[in-house]
């Protein structure tokens, strides 16, 4: 794409007790100034106007002077990890035996096809997964064999220190035994006085008739709460998804299940969201690469197609690096990025964060697009997110 340079721009600052966070601003000639800031403090915003190649030799020597921190920072926060390991979250793949739960993980994890899946035998011994996503986000996954019925046997042992609770429910069968073992297990849950999270996947909605998957979906949910009502659990913590293995359903909600356990989830919200108020950018997506897991994104709502458009970006780019690329070097780097014009009128551009997370923006295609400036936001929004996970990292060794 070429873009032309239109407008003027100013810094919009501010300062805050923990870090530090500037974007700049797309402004008219015409319009009034906008400010965003990232702390309760608006600072002024400054008379005297800098030239963008300024912006960008001091961002380039910034960018150099960090690249050169970056392997011992991440060198540190590998090593105060191995302290805080005991605290990372822990989920539990939870359902009726062949419902589902193991053909997920590898699905997602271990890059199997889903046509893979369908081979795989009947989980019979309990499987624990050490996982990463985007080097940062690390948790545990057990996968353990599901019962036949609604019994909860062993589930104390397969629940022990468990955060979420993912539980599969195949929609294809009949899932009044699958209900009656969810609203057992919340129920032994609350009566163990245990405040965990519940995360149902209403899974192989693929074999369902496509007008009938609304109807599915809310008659499960409904049943559901009017069960655990009746058991005297109000205000369960409990969310219901649609998933198939066919297609990206499988990775937008577990994409959700994953966001609800980073602990630096609103911050990270926060910085899209002023990112997004003071550019063109119309959509951000924090990703991993690999597993085509969505860490992040600002707070504006998203249809699914757009989380789709997003995964195809990912598997194009990363194509097109195994094709031009060599056997050792890394998917992403430093000067990694990716720019797709859709017939629709949008634009998807892909950048790097770190090797295995990428920044994901959707704009409009318009006459009026400051790509340099764009690049300027996004450099500072990257830095920003890379600190902020050291920063809590190291916040939680001292703990």
């Amino acid at each position: 794409m070429s873009y032309g340079l239109q407008g003027i721009y100013e810094t919009a600052s501010s300062t805050s007790t923990s870090k530090d966070m500037e974007y700049h601003q797309y402004l008219r000639h015409d319009g009034p100034v906008r400010k965003c800031s990232n702390d309760f403090h608006n600072a002024s915003m400054s008379n005297d106007h800098r030239r963008l190649d300024e912006i960008e030799d001091e961002q380039l020597e910034q960018e150099e002077e960090e690249e050169e921190e970056e392997p011992q920072q991440q060198q540190q926060i590998d090593d105060d990890y191995e302290e805080i390991a005991p605290d990372r979250p822990r989920l539990l793949m939870w359902g009726l035996t062949k419902s589902g739960k193991t053909s997920i993980i590898k699905l997602i994890f271990e890059k199997m096809t889903a046509g893979e899946t369908l081979q795989l035998a009947e989980t019979k011994t309990i499987q624990i997964h050490e996982l990463t996503c985007g080097i940062h986000v690390r948790f545990q996954i057990r996968d353990v064999p599901g019962p036949k019925t609604a019994s909860l046997l062993d589930f104390d042992a397969y629940s022990s220190e468990c955060t979420t609770i993912v539980f599969i429910l195949d929609a294809t069968e009949d899932y009044s035994d699958a209900i009656n073992l969810l609203v057992s297990s919340m129920q032994w849950m609350h009566s163990n006085g245990r405040n965990v999270r519940f995360e149902v996947l209403i899974h192989k909605i693929d074999g369902v008739h496509e007008p009938d998957r609304l109807d599915r979906h809310s008659h499960i949910q409904q049943q559901v709460t009017v069960m655990l009502h009746e058991c005297s659990i109000e205000e369960p913590l409990i969310n219901f998804y649609m998933t198939s293995i066919y297609d990206h359903s499988i990775h937008e909600a577990f994409s959700k299940i994953v966001q609800n356990q980073i602990r630096q989830l609103r911050a990270l919200e926060n910085m899209l969201d002023l990112v997004t108020a003071s550019t063109q950018l119309d959509k951000i997506f924090v990703c991993d690469i690999y597993n085509k897991i969505f860490l992040a994104s600002d707070t504006k709502p998203v249809e699914s197609q757009i989380s789709e458009l997003c995964c195809d970006v990912i598997d194009v780019y990363t194509d097109i690096s195994s094709i031009y690329g060599t056997s050792k070097s890394p998917v992403l780097d430093s000067m990694s990025c990716c720019t797709i014009e859709l017939s629709i009128g949008l634009v998807l551009y892909l950048k790097n964060i770190n090797p295995t997370t990428a920044l994901i923006c959707i704009l409009k295609k318009e006459p009026r697009i400051n790509e340099a400036l764009m690049d300027v936001n996004l450099n500072i929004l990257k830095k920003n997110i890379q600190k902020l996970f050291l920063a809590n990292t190291k916040r939680l060794a001292r703990r």
